[in-house]
């Protein structure tokens, strides 16, 4: 994606300084002998030993046969949210992994067309303002945490093959056919207000919670809406090669979840598409629902195809989930998000983008905390509008949005019939996101 573009470069810079203060410093202390004896006779040698032992541990591009490359960003937020009776504001990270982040990787060349390498990836987010936060406890702290732990041996003819803790195949296959420059700032899953209590017309808090209806069925019941096989963990993965703009990714892992992904990038003239299809299989002691017996089969889709001259691009994805649960209905959701992506100054692109999302029948999660079929259809309906814009000389994006959800949830016969009315949420949002 075009939105890590300077990373490399930045990183590059953070080793040469390293090594270059090392060696400053080695420098300074090598042309002061007679200082040194000041102190003692046995002060060089034990000098001596300790340059020693920091040049043989100082990460230095070429002092070993593996690299290193330091990359990852910053992101943080002012978030002012409503949910018909009160409202807040906050500061905070993205939560999970839109979070701030760093990761080490590296890479050593075996033979020529092949090379081995590793991924470490770690999250690094403060007080945080996402899936967990509500009206109790809007500013949740965040823990530092291993996201990627994984290593690969890659051939360019052949593909590669990853193992470890890693992103499975179908892990934000559609979200990121997204290619308007805005996913981290907005995107089709539900990173803020899923865990936002309902508030009824008269200005009570339900039990439920708006997670409770855009429930995943392949990963716990997670109430995001969508990636629903959106996590990390241990697998397998091969990725091939691209052939014609085409490559595959297919991985397996975590108690028997199997998954599949195509991915397609190309330009038509001047037209840019992006697309990628992607399908999991969970198998009933994987989803981690309490139905040891029912598998789950996720399938998603997205896309976006840009006019390149005129910066007018339209992005869109599909998802499609069953459990094989007589109880659990299989569920929908659609989401749309056009945009204009020119550069109207010298600092860098600017994007403005509107966003709609349709979250059908993801309400297993309401029975369950509720123990009963006491629903039997739902809808939870997302608009908004944002902006964003890029600074290049900063490697930086600075962005504001807002995010609209309704919810229309039926009753089932046996729990009387009728409608579940709530008061509608809103947040405004603004924030910047700097990458290294």
């Amino acid at each position: 994606m075009d939105m890590f573009g300077g990373l490399k470069k930045t990183s590059s810079r953070i080793t040469i300084a390293t090594a270059l203060g090392v060696t400053l410093g080695v420098y300074a202390m090598s042309a002061t002998p007679a200082r040194a004896a000041d102190f003692g006779g046995d002060c060089c040698a034990d000098l001596e030993e300790r340059v020693a032992e920091l040049e043989a541990t100082t990460v230095r591009k070429g002092n070993k046969k593996v690299s290193v490359t330091i990359s990852g960003w910053v992101v943080k937020s002012f978030n002012v949210w409503d949910d018909g009776f009160d409202s807040n504001s906050v500061v905070g990270d993205k939560d999970y992994d839109l979070g701030s982040r760093f990761a080490i990787t590296g890479e050593a060349q075996i033979s020529p067309g092949w090379s081995a390498g590793y991924n470490m990836t770690v999250l690094a987010p403060a007080d945080v303002f996402g899936f967990a936060s509500n009206q109790v406890n809007d500013d949740v702290f965040g823990d530092i945490s291993t996201l990627y732990s994984y290593m690969y041996i890659k051939s360019d003819k052949w593909g590669t093959l990853n193992w470890g803790t890693l992103s499975p195949a179908s892990d934000n296959a559609a979200v990121l056919a997204d290619a308007s420059g805005t996913v981290i700032e907005s995107n089709a899953v539900f990173f803020e207000g899923p865990g936002f209590f309902l508030r009824t017309p008269g200005g009570g808090t339900s039990a439920l919670t708006w997670g409770s209806f855009l429930g995943c069925y392949g990963i716990g019941g997670a109430g995001i809406g969508v990636d629903c096989n959106g996590v990390a963990y241990e697998a397998v993965r091969y990725d091939s090669p691209t052939i014609a703009g085409f490559r595959l990714e297919a991985s397996w892992g975590a108690d028997d979840k199997g998954d599949v992904a195509v991915f397609y990038n190309g330009d038509w003239g001047n037209f840019k598409t992006t697309a990628a299809y992607a399908y999991t299989h969970t198998s009933g002691s994987g989803t981690g629902l309490p139905f040891p017996t029912a598998d789950s089969d996720l399938h998603q889709v997205g896309a976006t195809v840009m006019h390149e001259p005129s910066g007018l691009g339209l992005y869109g994805m599909y998802q499609y989930e069953t459990l094989d649960l007589v109880a659990a209905p299989d569920t929908n959701v659609w989401y749309l998000k056009p945009f204009l992506k020119k550069t109207f100054m010298p600092m860098g692109a600017t994007t403005f983008y509107g966003e709609y999302g349709n979250y059908e029948d993801q309400f297993f999660n309401a029975n369950l905390a509720l123990g009963a079929n006491v629903f039997d259809s739902s809808e939870v309906e997302r608009y908004g509008l944002g902006v964003v814009q890029e600074i290049d000389a900063a490697a930086m994006h600075v962005f504001g949005r807002w995010q609209h959800q309704e919810l229309d949830a039926d009753f089932s016969a046996a729990a009387g019939g009728g409608s579940f009315s709530t008061e509608d949420w809103d947040l405004f949002q603004v924030g910047g996101v700097i990458f290294f």
